[in-house]
Parts: C-alpha cells; structure tokens; sequence
C-alpha cells in the first residue's frame, strides 16, 4: 500500500499537518479515520469539504477504512492516513492494515496522562494500545514535525515504566 505516512494526532487535520507535513509528503488523498467525527455531519463535512493541501480528503470510520483497504480503494493512490488516537491505529492494523512504521504527532495533555514529550501525552490505555501496536510489528517515532528527529516510541515508555 502506497501509504506516505500514517499518523496519530488527537487534533487530525490543522496546519502542522497541512503545511509542515503536506509540503514534505506530497500525498495525492488524505484519509481522516476517525468514528468520531463520522458521527457528527457537520465536524465530517468540514474535514471532507476542507482544503487540505489541495487534495481530496476522505473521512472514514475504523471499519470502513478496514472495507476500503480490502476493496484495494487506496490502493493506486499515494495517501496520507491520519488517526486521532492509538486505539485508531490498534483498530485498522487488527483490521488488515499493515503498518511498518507510524507516527505519533499530537496527543495533548488531558487529566491522568504523563508526558513523554512536550507534544505527546499518554494515559495507561494508550500505552496499552501502543504495546500492542508495537507487539504486532510497528516501529512507532514520535515526530511533531517533518524537520525534527524521529523519537523512538519504545525507548520512551520504556523508560515512563521506569519512573
């Protein structure tokens, strides 16, 4: 699958995505997978009708990205796959998509979660869904930004566990 990044970002679609990351990547598609947002006709029209970078958005829900990766419908296309949580993420590889490697780019301070880094925030839950994901073979970097490094993900709740 052609995919230019699948990334985690509880904030899905906003400039650093657009602009930082949309330069770097060049997708032809996004695609927002999100049931959150499906549900609401209005928060899914605004993503879908936006200008993202000039390209077509699709906002699916987990399961229908699942149906559109068995029916090849991105297969010919290169797409930029953008989740807001880890569970999101958990959810698509359970469902077929393999992911070699992920990007964690925003997840923001909320009550009971702990910083990895100034821009990643994670309760037990998500650390959970994120042992998983690593357990069935994706490598997961923490990266705000195309231009920063990429910060390995296992190293850094590994030593959380640590504290």
């Amino acid at each position: 699958m052609p995919f230019v990044l699948v990334r985690v970002d509880d904030r899905l679609i906003h400039g650093q995505v657009t602009v930082a990351w949309g330069i770097s990547l060049s997708p032809e598609c996004m695609v927002l997978v999100n049931d959150e947002v499906c549900c609401c006709d209005w928060r899914c029209a605004l993503y879908a009708d936006g200008d993202s970078m000039g390209v077509p958005v699709s906002v699916v829900t987990c399961e229908g990205f699942a149906e559109g990766l068995k029916a090849g419908e991105w297969d010919d296309v290169r797409a930029f796959v953008i989740v807001g949580s880890p569970h999101d993420l958990l959810t698509l590889i359970r469902g077929g998509l393999e992911v070699p490697e992920a990007n964690v780019g925003g997840m923001h301070y909320a009550e009971g979660k702990r910083e990895l880094l100034p821009y990643v925030f994670v309760d037990d839950a998500e650390v959970t869904a994120m042992e998983e994901i690593m357990a069935a073979g994706t490598k997961l970097t923490a990266r705000d930004v195309p231009q920063a490094q990429p910060q390995d993900l296992a190293v850094l709740l590994r030593a959380l566990g640590e504290k």
